[in-house]
């Protein structure tokens, strides 16, 4: 591990206040790189190199300068990480007395360095998640992508099961809890590493899903042989759940449909799908649910060539809506009531004979009859799409 001056200044400067001594730490050349006496940062300290070279600590007394050119009395100790030195630090004082300090300066040291080397380990392990996690769910092609092929040793990932994905979103609003993480904007932002550990203990993650992030969400691929079926689902909502915990926020959660490798992307779309229409109420949804496929459906038919055949269609719907705005709210709740006339009447409290009528006009100028041609009902559905003002609200 190679220390900065930047790092190694911030050390010194929570060491110094502590221990009331001067400390300096040096690097594997015996040039000093941060002190309490600025001037001195960028000196060779000969104490410092003999200790790396002998592996051994220099204690240097008052009567012995001459012997360390650019040192000053004190004690000068090498710097492990694991069995191998990477610098060395120096405490200042009559060595009899600074010895105690000195052994509590170096096991400090090298106590902050390990975190810091933990810490960027745990940051290029989370990069590398994360651009696995886009390799796996934002490709083209219903192929793999070799990348994520080679990577998915590194990271533990299985390529052979089908999976169904799940997205984790955070609101911008913060739940209280007491033990959420401060400062946490998103849960692509939080550390996942304790939520991840405790999911899988309790048995909610299974050793072949997977967890990543993308953007500001959480995914997670679990490894399935079915459809998402309700053992799934509690799983889904025992993540969030926890995700939520942990992190403070209100978390959102929406879940796809299974996918084979290299399908992942359509799962993925349709996690997203749910996601954005979860709410307090349902704060889980998944594309699976009834009137969220159909939805779901509709949307992926008017986002492809068939948005530009439905145009006329829509076109004459929204013609009939601005010459009769009742019109709206009474196709609305015909499709809502699933074609049943007296529902709809009820839901829109006015007489049967009002709702016939009002969809004789319709007919009259879109020539759609959604109310007794199937198909008709059909076509209006799929062309309300076109014009989301005029969806019928679910």
């Amino acid at each position: 591990m190679h220390i900065s001056p930047d790092l190694a200044q911030r050390i010194v400067d929570i060491i110094i206040p502590v221990v009331h001594r001067n400390v300096n730490l040096m690097d594997l050349r015996g040039q000093i790189i941060a002190s309490g006496h600025p001037h001195r940062i960028g000196t060779v300290h000969m104490g410092a190199r003999i200790a790396i070279e002998h592996g051994e600590t220099i204690e240097i007394f008052a009567d012995e300068l001459a012997r360390y050119p650019g040192a000053l009395q004190g004690i000068n100790m090498p710097i492990l990480q694991g069995e191998r030195p990477i610098g060395v630090v120096g405490v200042f004082g009559d060595p009899p007395e600074v010895r105690a300090t000195a052994q509590l300066v170096k096991m400090i040291t090298e106590l902050v360095l390990e975190r810091e080397s933990l810490q960027r380990e745990s940051g290029a392990t989370r990069r590398m998640r994360e651009e696995f996690t886009q390799l796996l769910l934002m490709h083209e092609g219903d192929e793999l992508p070799a990348a994520a092929r080679r990577l998915a040793r590194s990271v533990g990932f299985d390529v052979e099961p089908a999976r169904i994905v799940a997205l984790f979103a955070a609101d911008a609003g913060v739940a209280p809890d007491a033990t959420a993480t401060e400062g946490v904007g998103t849960l692509a932002a939080m550390p996942l590493a304790d939520s991840e550990t405790h999911l899988r203990h309790s048995g909610t993650l299974r050793p072949a899903d997977f967890v990543g992030t993308l953007e500001k969400a959480v995914a997670v691929l679990f490894a399935s042989s079915g459809p998402p079926d309700a053992a799934l689902l509690a799983r889904v909502h025992a993540v969030r759940r926890d995700l939520a915990h942990r992190s403070g926020l209100v978390v959102r959660g929406g879940v796809g449909g299974r996918a084979a490798p290299g399908r992942f992307p359509a799962s993925f779309r349709q996690a997203r799908f749910a996601l954005l229409r979860a709410g307090k109420r349902l704060p889980v949804r998944a594309v699976t649910e009834e009137p969220l496929l159909a939805d779901y459906l509709r949307d992926r038919l008017m986002a492809g060539d068939g948005g530009a055949a439905a145009q006329p269609l829509a076109a004459r719907i929204a013609a009939a809506f601005a010459r009769r705005p009742a019109l709206r709210d009474t196709v609305a709740a015909v499709l809502a009531a699933n074609l049943d006339a007296s529902a709809a009447a009820s839901a829109l409290g006015i007489h049967r004979n009002t709702l016939a009528y009002r969809l004789r006009q319709f007919e009259e100028i879109t020539g759609l009859a959604p109310a007794r041609r199937f198909h008709d009902a059909v076509l209006t559905w799929i062309a309300l799409g076109a014009d989301p003002a005029s969806a019928p609200k679910s």
